[in-house]
């Protein structure tokens, strides 16, 4: 802003009358020195030059309110040499003048409010007129002329005068202040400019610190400057970055937590200025100490980055003047934005150093996988899969995954009906094929969904798995096992039949001792025929190769046939069967002879591991659309849909794990640690018999408290 003569008066006008009036040409002179000054302080050191001349005085001073509202002493001429210093106690007085917004006449003589009268004779003043410098309505500060001589008197023209030329210099002033801020925004902008520009441009942290410490150092004009960031499991603050002289130091040397200035500043999440550290008892002097650098005051702010701190700038002893307010402001600012960068450089090389273990794992894994995005768009495939799929990784990305599904199975031919894991809250589809295109490999399609950190689902993962190794072994065991059934019955039944001519006398008396034995002998081997049959028939359950006997049966009449077959063994070992089955139960078409093996089975469980003098209930209800499910049945499964019937059997035993409630169903699995064992064959017949039924299985159980096992049988109504 270009400062303007009094009463719209052009250069030349007040050239012209400069001769006739010395106070136009001392108006023009200030205009001039703001129109040339290289500084503030340049401006106002011309200025009160020409003021003294123009009032003929023996001295000038301005003060000014800076950034944080405090008043100082910006400039006064001539020099005080040894007079006594101004302090702002004993210029008081000049809030009022800026309060008042007027100029006002001081004289020594007589006592003021506000003005310290005995500092200012000693300085040489007798009488002072001092004026507020207001430029767009804002209050700069204050303009004082004064004068050594007692007798002198301010006219109400001076007055008028010097309240003109107040607001020149207010407007010289505040356009200098204007500048000056533009020029420090700018510079700002540009080291944070900067700094962007290397973040972006390098996943290197160390040349981040570095940058960031070097460009803060120079802007600010210090001797040395530190980056600390927050250890957040010790709370310790480690040095990073530290410049000092051009060169980089303190790297990895720790501040204890809460320890220091900085320390301080972490906690609080507030700025700090130690003009003096000698003299504030937070200082962490072991630093110094250790590197011989003398720290004589630090401006220190936090770092926070998401609404955490997550560390300090820290700088070190200002070049030719003091930390200010207005610096600590500007650091924050600075702080605020080098906070994100440093948080986004730091998070963004944990991502590619994850990236790059992902890639690792995805390599060496000996499962083909492949990653979609929630449109079924692949993102991510690894070498397995590329050589299962016959193509390259590249060609996968960004392909439909059905459509590689598809691709697989018109290639294949599907060894098992697709499935679901039990696991709600991890659906896994489960499908295995058989390649048939020159490969000769079985491969176990796995697709589940994938969630992100908040639980929402993300995308979905195909897991293909080659299994030939695990279904050539299948098979093997399975052949092996029925060979061993079919050989083995033949001489077993050989073995039962010669038991059974001998318990008759067929080849002589046989005494009561002996009849014991080989009534063992027998009991024995229909354990094993019965272990035999087993097998058989779960061999051609899962072969699909048995046929079933249908015919609707009411299940309270094959309820009595399994609990009339172990009504012995219940007997011997003190354990009571209740029944508990609800009324007007509809018969349902079933294998009878199977579904009676089944609750022979779940009872004889029931039995083994239930104390002696405890009870075993079994019991049967309704269960789906037109039935709810019964508020005291002890199983918590609702059907849905068309409507079931629901078996169960509950034992008071020592109850199943919830890791064991699928295994049981297996083949031979058996919950380890038991004292009672079997075959781990009961369980699966149960299972593949159900199935076969169009049912399910289940166990509900919780450990110490028993447990309970359930099926369901479809109930086929008439129409």
């Amino acid at each position: 802003m270009r400062p303007q003569t009094p009463t719209g008066a052009t250069r030349e006008d007040v050239e012209q009358s400069s001769v006739l009036d010395p106070r136009l040409d001392g108006l023009m002179r200030i205009a001039q020195a703001a129109e040339t000054a290289a500084t503030l302080e340049q401006l106002l050191y011309r200025s009160l030059i020409e003021l003294n001349r123009l009032f003929q005085s023996d001295r000038a001073f301005v003060l000014l309110v800076d950034a944080s509202g405090r008043m100082t002493l910006a400039c006064e001429h001539p020099s005080p040499g040894d007079a006594p210093a101004l302090t702002l106690d004993s210029l008081a007085g000049a809030i009022d003048v800026i309060r008042m917004r007027h100029p006002v006449v001081i004289e020594t003589e007589k006592a003021r409010e506000g003005w310290d009268i005995a500092l200012l004779r000693a300085r040489g003043v007798q009488t002072m007129i001092v004026t507020p410098l207001i430029a767009c309505d804002e209050a700069l500060g204050v303009l004082a002329v004064c004068s050594a001589n007692a007798a002198r008197v301010f006219g109400s023209e001076e007055v008028a005068f010097i309240r003109t030329l107040s607001v020149q210099m207010a407007l010289a002033i505040a356009s200098f202040r204007s500048r000056d801020s533009a020029e420090r925004r700018t510079q700002e902008l540009k080291t944070l400019n900067e700094i962007a520009a290397t973040v972006t441009s390098t996943l290197d942290t160390h040349e981040v610190y570095r940058l960031v410490v070097q460009q803060l150092s120079d802007y600010f004009h210090v001797e040395a400057g530190s980056l600390l960031l927050l250890d957040e499991s010790t709370g310790d603050l480690e040095f990073v970055m530290t410049i000092e002289g051009g060169e980089e130091k303190l790297a990895g040397i720790r501040v204890p937590a809460g320890q220091g200035v900085v320390g301080h500043v972490v906690r609080t999440g507030r700025w700090e200025i130690v003009h003096d550290v000698t003299r504030d008892p937070r200082f962490y002097s072991k630093i110094s100490e250790t590197t011989g650098f003398p720290t004589r005051s630090i401006l220190c702010v936090p770092m926070v980055a998401r609404g955490r701190v997550i560390g300090a700038i820290e700088l070190l002893n200002k070049i030719g003047g003091d930390f200010d307010e207005e610096e600590a402001q500007r650091l924050m600012r600075m702080a605020a934005f080098i906070a994100v960068a440093i948080e986004n450089a730091r998070l963004f090389q944990q991502i590619a150093a994850g990236r790059d273990r992902l890639a690792s794992i995805l390599h060496s894994t000996a499962d083909g996988i492949l990653m979609a995005d929630m449109r079924g768009d692949i993102q991510l495939a690894n070498p397995l899969a590329a050589r299962i799929c016959a193509c390259t990784e590249e060609a996968l990305i960004g392909r439909r995954i059905d459509d590689v599904v598809a691709e697989l199975q018109a290639r294949a031919h599907e060894v098992s009906a697709p499935a679901w894991s039990q696991d709600a809250s991890a659906p896994v589809q489960i499908r295995d094929l058989a390649l048939t295109d020159g490969m000769h490999r079985y491969v176990r399609l796995l697709r589940l969904p994938v969630y992100d950190a908040h639980n929402e689902p993300h995308g979905e993962l195909l897991i293909l798995r080659d299994i030939t190794q695990e279904r050539e072994l299948e098979q093997l065991r399975e052949d092996y096992t029925s060979m061993l059934v079919h050989d083995l019955r033949a001489p077993l039944t050989s073995i039962m039949n010669g038991i059974m001519m001998l318990q008759r006398g067929i080849v002589g008396p046989v005494n009561e001792q002996q009849q014991e034995l080989l009534k063992i002998a027998y009991q024995g081997s229909q354990t094993m025929l019965h272990l035999i049959n087993t097998l058989l028939d779960i061999s051609k359950l899962e072969q699909g190769q048995m046929t079933l006997d249908l015919k609707p049966l009411p299940i309270f009449s094959v309820i009595d046939q399994a609990i009339e077959r172990l009504h012995n063994l219940a007997s011997s070992r003190h354990v009571t069967i209740e029944q508990r089955l609800a009324p007007y139960l509809p018969p349902v078409e079933i294998d009878g002879e199977k579904i009676v093996r089944v609750l022979q089975n779940l009872l004889d469980n029931a039995i083994k591991f239930s104390p002696p003098q405890s009870v075993v209930t079994i019991g049967a209800f309704l269960s789906g659309s037109t039935s709810p499910l019964p508020e005291d049945a002890p199983v918590h499964l609702s059907i849905e849909g068309e409507d079931y019937l629901v078996v169960w059997v509950q034992d008071r035993g020592p109850g199943i794990p919830p890791a064991y409630f699928q295994r049981i169903f297996e083949k031979f699995g058996q919950v380890r640690g038991r004292k009672v064992r079997g075959t781990g064959l009961g369980l699966t017949f149960c299972r593949l018999a159900v199935e076969a039924h169009g049912g399910r299985i289940w166990v509900e159980s919780v450990e110490g408290s028993g447990s309970v096992f359930a099926f369901t049988l479809p109930v086929r109504r008439d129409s």
